[in-house]
């Protein structure tokens, strides 16, 4: 009887939402000393619904000491967070951690109480579910001098869905940050948006994340917060991805800024295949000083496929500066029904409405993409695209198509406006176009994604 009575109290304490807790009728997985062993773990739902549940959190993963009164103190006025500097590190492979409720985490006036991130290596890495629940979590602020900073700082062949950031400040002078993970392996990422935030940090930036390894896939995520750094790889959605990652369904509409390799949905691409699918950027991507920038990707150097998105955001850097794609240097790239309207300034060489460049190692095969026509800007700023390949120019919003002076055939659905041309390519049954978004008429007279 004192047992349970000691559960009971224990589950009490939890269900006040002062730490994390568990839902399962087994009682207890949390003592004095945190998580009895992680066997207790796999198959449970566990839930938080305030600050101090997730800083409870990121001592358990990160093996870390995540006390502080930077908050506030508990009832009993211990502080807030745990210390598990000497503990194990939980995991939580198997489990789900769910929200309860929205958090606030009193930055409202300005930031100062700093979060320590979910997660910091590949040892200590949350490798969970953790299920946002629809929620929000605002203010959360985060300053370090180390890598993987975000909510969470590393996960692998982890689930993070259903969840909003807002008004968040994450900033690091180390690599790989991003508003919601620092460094992503093998995971997924879906219905996550980042609302008015700002990332900063040195390389590898993200307004989701910062960088990505192995099978990935992002979808129906967005952001509308600043990404910029003083160095390379920043993007609206990731910064810099090596494996397997499939973006679906993404949109950007804040400023992304650094030195090269930047764009509006990723900044830097290389070793496996990148599939972008149904995505669009409107904000601004400036690369001044350097090269490798794009509207919707800023360096490829392997196989990728863009279908289905556009950009128009002003694009600006050195050389290498694209409306879709900044720079083609390795791999088969397809470039399909995409258009850009965003201006496309180069200081130095090789810019293009379409691509900046395609070096001789690269090939690019562009299908039914137009740009906004100007005197200066060629579809391909330097090189030249697969056979088979057919692109345009536009004037205007609603003027007709104009074949492009450098296109190698002539526009495979006559010339038409811009709308009409890209649903005729989107509901061709040859191209299999079940999977894309359709095109309606936007407010500035420019397509865009129905609803």
């Amino acid at each position: 009887i004192k047992i349970s009575l000691k559960f009971s109290e224990y589950i009490l304490d939890f269900v006040d939402l002062k730490n994390l807790v568990s839902n399962s009728s087994a009682g207890l997985y949390f003592g004095e000393l945190g998580i009895v062993a992680s066997s207790d773990i796999t198959g449970r739902t566990f839930y938080v619904s305030d600050i101090n549940g997730l800083l409870k959190l990121s001592a358990l993963v990160g093996k870390v000491n995540t006390e502080t009164n930077e908050y506030g103190l508990n009832e009993d006025g211990s502080k807030y967070g745990y210390d598990n500097s000497s503990g194990s590190v939980i995991t939580f492979e198997g489990a789900t951690i769910q929200m309860l409720d929205n958090i606030n985490c009193g930055n409202t006036s300005g930031f100062t109480n700093k979060f320590i991130p979910i997660g910091n290596s590949s040892t200590n890495s949350f490798r969970g579910t953790f299920d946002g629940n629809n929620k929000i979590i605002k203010g959360l602020y985060i300053d370090q001098e180390t890598d993987n900073a975000g909510l969470f700082g590393y996960v692998s062949n982890a689930e993070i869905k259903d969840l909003t950031m807002q008004n968040c400040k994450v900033v690091s002078t180390g690599q790989c940050t991003g508003n919601f993970v620092g460094y992503a392996n093998n995971s997924s990422i879906s219905n996550c948006g980042a609302e008015e935030t700002e990332v900063s940090g040195f390389a590898g930036l993200g307004g989701i994340v910062g960088r990505t390894y192995g099978e990935i896939t992002i979808t129906n995520c967005y952001n509308t917060g600043s990404v910029s750094g003083p160095d390379n790889h920043a993007g609206g959605i990731v910064g810099r991805t090596y494996g397997e990652i499939t973006i679906t369904n993404c949109y950007n509409t804040g400023s992304v800024s650094g030195f090269a390799g930047l764009g509006g949905i990723v900044g830097y691409f290389q070793y496996g295949k990148l599939t972008i699918t149904n995505c669009y950027n409107t904000g601004s991507v400036d690369g001044s000083g350097h090269e490798s920038v794009g509207g919707i990707v800023g360096g490829i150097y392997d196989d990728a496929t863009i279908t289905n998105c556009y950009n128009t955001g002003s694009v600006s850097g050195t050389r290498y500066v694209g409306g879709i794609v900044g720079y083609v240097y390795s791999g088969t790239v397809t470039i399909t029904n995409c258009y850009n309207t965003g201006s496309v300034v180069a200081d130095g060489v090789y810019v293009g409405g379409i691509v900046g460049r395609v070096a001789s190692t690269g090939t690019a095969t562009i299908t039914n993409c137009y740009y906004l026509k100007t005197s200066s800007v060629k579809a391909i700023g330097e090189g030249t695209a697969g056979a088979g390949s057919y692109y345009g120019t536009f004037s205007s919003a609603g003027s007709e198509l104009k074949k492009c002076d450098d296109s190698p055939n002539e526009l495979a659905y006559g010339t038409t406006d811009l709308l009409t041309v890209l649903e005729a390519y989107r509901t061709d049954p040859k191209n299999n176009g079940s999977d894309l978004k359709s095109w309606v008429d936007g407010s500035d007279g420019y397509p865009v994604f129905a609803l």
